[in-house]
């Protein structure tokens, strides 16, 4: 991609095809390249290590922006563009002026259509703009010559999902579809040899219990059992229990005090007052997404304790250091007192655990709801501080930070809300409990976690230092991979009071 260039590519889909162009974008920047194909030219340029940063409109934008000029600046900036057909997308006025404008100002640039629904030439289910299935002039008006259109279908009775993403990658990257699918499956196929492997060991070891080497299968447990009698307990002793809350102190508390519950290197926590709340988006955003309502009343009964800040590498190095979660990269970005990152929805639940039984107190992940209220604290702007994203508010890209779109910032470098805790908008994207649905319909409103359907995918709010500032809102909100990990997800703790 030439220097100039900003996006690897420009992702136009219809407001109604939200959620698949949620995952499509997904699935693309976290494609995974074969190793022996990066860095070989092709004529699209130089083959990269990844697809990022593809552009995905209607997210990068907020309201106060003039939607129009920064989207032809986007497609200006864009190597390709991928067009996710469908019969939303074939009625579209807005994907339709986006090909238009793209075939005419880059016609010697990619433009890729991905079938998600509808057939084409058929007048109900058309699923091709008017802009893609016929030429335009030199000035940019609609002919009524048909071309060509070479697409990918990511439906099961197309291509597939894989087969989909293996052909739109190989138009961005200037390669044969079949040689990165066959990579790509290549790489699976090694997963799944890998995955046998290990369930052939795991079954010579049952077999060697079988035959009677239980010492040697207890391993794992003795080494668990010395781990916690010569260094975790040890550290709990001297540097957690001491400074526990006692049930008479825990009761005490007002909204908004704050406690530690260790001598250092663990997450401060901030009372919430109860209350209740309206979540969601209204019905009369035009920026609203599908998963964003309807709109509903929650009542947070109960008081509970949210950490100040994002849990920072220090608090996680800890728990590390005592052998109870695993290493995480920083990504280059520095540790200390920045948020941790590139840990997965489990990794997440395993610090959970780890600082529970560490202080015998109930910490958790906090819920949706009890998120977006704590996020909110009182208001019902677009962010906390107001409707517009500002200058130096925090951290994203078009914030007005040092550390716009280029890294995550140290906890607390901005204000707080009016409860008290930082970075609740931008920095990271943050775990919550709930799994992730594609509406609130049936969701709790009495602020407990949604964990029922498919838990495949859980909930992260309020986006992150590369998002947009519509990322940011209150009620912005994704559904992410369990097994995910990235350089801008992490996440905050929660804490259950006693009444």
């Amino acid at each position: 991609m030439a220097e100039t260039l900003r996006y690897r590519a420009f992702l136009s889909y219809s407001h109604a095809d939200t959620g698949v162009a949620k995952r499509v974008h997904g699935r693309l920047e976290g494609f995974r390249i074969d190793k022996d194909l990066v860095g070989r030219e092709t004529p699209s340029g130089q083959i990269p290590e990844t697809l990022r940063p593809i552009f995905r409109d209607r997210l990068e934008f907020d309201a106060g922006s003039s939607l129009a000029d920064e989207t032809i600046a986007a497609l200006d900036g864009s190597a390709a563009l991928i067009v996710l057909a469908s019969p939303h997308a074939a009625r579209s006025k807005f994907v339709n002026e986006e090909l238009r404008q793209f075939k005419l100002r880059h016609p010697d640039r990619p433009l890729i259509p991905l079938i998600v629904d509808g057939v084409s030439g058929d007048p109900e289910k058309e699923c091709f703009p008017p802009a893609l299935r016929f030429a335009i002039t030199e000035h940019g008006a609609i002919t009524d010559t048909p071309v060509d259109v070479l697409a990918a279908d990511l439906r099961e009775k197309g291509d597939g999902i894989e087969l989909a993403l293996a052909k739109v990658v190989a138009r961005l990257i200037g390669l044969a579809p079949d040689d990165v699918y066959r990579r790509a499956e290549r790489e699976r196929r090694s997963q799944r040899r890998r995955a046998r492997r290990v369930q052939a060991l795991i079954y010579v070891l049952l077999v060697g219990v079988i035959g009677g080497l239980v010492g040697w299968i207890n391993q794992s447990y003795i080494k668990e059992r010395i781990n916690w009698f010569m260094t975790m307990r040890p550290y709990m002793l001297a540097n957690v229990r001491p400074y526990v809350l006692t049930a008479e102190a825990e009761r005490a508390l007002k909204p908004r005090a704050s406690f530690r519950e260790c001598a250092k290197n663990c997450p401060e926590m901030t009372v919430v007052p109860t209350g209740a709340f309206t979540m969601g988006a209204p019905a009369t955003d035009t920026a609203r997404y599908d998963d964003e309502g309807p709109r509903h009343e929650v009542a947070i009964a109960s008081s509970f304790a949210v950490s100040k800040f994002d849990v920072t590498f220090t608090d996680w190095d800890t728990c590390v250091s005592v052998g109870g979660c695993v290493a995480a990269s920083d990504s280059g970005y520095g540790r200390d007192t920045k948020p941790v990152i590139n840990i997965t929805w489990p990794d997440a639940q395993q610090y959970v655990a780890w600082f529970s039984k560490m202080t015998g107190q109930p910490y958790r992940l906090l819920t949706e709801a009890e998120w977006e209220y704590a996020a909110r604290a009182g208001t019902t702007t677009t962010y906390f501080w107001g409707d517009e994203i500002g200058k130096g508010n925090t951290n994203c890209n078009g914030c007005g930070s040092a550390w716009d779109n280029h890294q995550t910032s140290p906890v607390g470098s901005f204000k707080p809300n009016a409860f008290g805790l930082y970075d609740m908008a931008g920095n990271v994207w943050q775990w919550v409990q709930d799994c992730y649905h594609g509406d609130y319909n049936g969701a709790p409103t009495d602020g407990s976690a949604w964990i029922r359907g498919d838990c495949s995918r859980h909930v992260i709010l309020g986006g992150s230092w590369y998002s947009g500032p519509r990322s940011l809102s209150s009620v912005a909100r994704l559904g992410n991979s369990t097994d995910g990990r990235g350089d801008n997800i992490g996440f905050r703790l929660g804490r259950t009071l006693t009444p």
